[in-house]
């Protein structure tokens, strides 16, 4: 606790352990935490790890698992990576061992909770990647609830096989919904009280949750539209904005630096500890 107000870090002890059980003690960092699916489709990284090496990727991808609960910076890579817990692959520890060189460059990470004036909205930013999964082609979901200019929960989500990428990102947006319901009901418990407000920058999977009933797009399932009635009842707005300002895409897929750094300036308010 500061003057300023907050700061948190996770504890840096998993991702040293994290280099030092990969062997990357010496290895150069990376700026990012991976690379687009397709770089890895290399036929021979099919196949799968000996027994010693798998036990070895279960145990190194379960830390990281652990630690991405409180780095939003390393949840989509590490997810990309856990999808190979079953039968891991060459692939998966090429994958690991990528993110174990980004945890090289940023081995710590602090985030700045800075006391602010009292809101009087929770805004829960949503994005998804259509079918980007190669293999199943499940589409991503990934968001992040804030309260002013505080990241209160962020997610990464890997379960729909949409038809659509407004689909995907309707399906998004749920997610984000409910999340910013859960919040908002949990404050009320601490006598505080606001409205939720879902950002997307896709205007079908808007006009979808801002109307009532499937109309053309009859295959969504009828489980996802409370998110419509919550809407048109005035619980949650649904509030439309630009790509580059949603910068929640870095928990749906691989970026480049720039947005990374971008996220983790604007979301996070990280100050980056080597």
């Amino acid at each position: 606790i500061t003057e300023e107000g907050w700061t948190y870090e996770p504890d840096q002890r998993h991702a040293e352990l994290i280099i030092r059980e990969l062997g990357l003690e010496e290895a150069k960092g990376s700026v990012t935490t991976g690379e687009g699916e397709k770089a890895w489709l290399v036929e021979d990284e099919d196949q799968a790890l000996e027994p010693g090496e798998a036990r070895k990727f279960r145990g190194v991808a379960a830390r990281a698992n652990y630690l991405a609960l409180d780095r939003a910076d390393i949840q989509y890579a590490t997810k990309e990576v856990c999808r190979g817990m079953a039968n891991p692959s060459r692939r998966d520890m090429r994958k690991l061992r990528r993110l174990g060189r980004y945890l090289v460059e940023n081995p710590r990470v602090i985030s700045r909770f800075q006391y602010q004036a009292e809101e009087e909205e929770l805004s829960g930013y949503t994005d998804s990647d259509w079918a980007g999964c190669h293999r199943t082609r499940k589409s991503t979901s990934g968001g992040m609830v804030m309260f002013g200019n505080h990241a209160f929960k962020s997610w990464t989500t890997q379960q729909v096989i949409a038809l659509s990428s407004g689909e995907a990102e309707y399906y998004s947006m749920v997610k984000g919904g409910s999340m910013g319901l859960g919040i908002e009901a949990m404050a009320g418990d601490l006598g505080m009280s606001f409205g939720v407000h879902v950002k997307t920058d896709a205007s079908a999977a808007n006009g979808i949750a801002s109307r009532k009933g499937l109309g053309k797009v009859r295959h969504i399932d009828v489980s996802q539209l409370w998110l419509q009635d919550r809407v048109s009842k005035g619980d949650i707005v649904i509030e439309k904005m630009s790509t580059k300002d949603n910068t929640s895409d870095t928990l749906t897929k691989h970026v480049d630096q720039t947005v990374k750094t971008r996220f983790n300036a604007r979301m996070l308010k990280v100050i980056s500890c080597h």
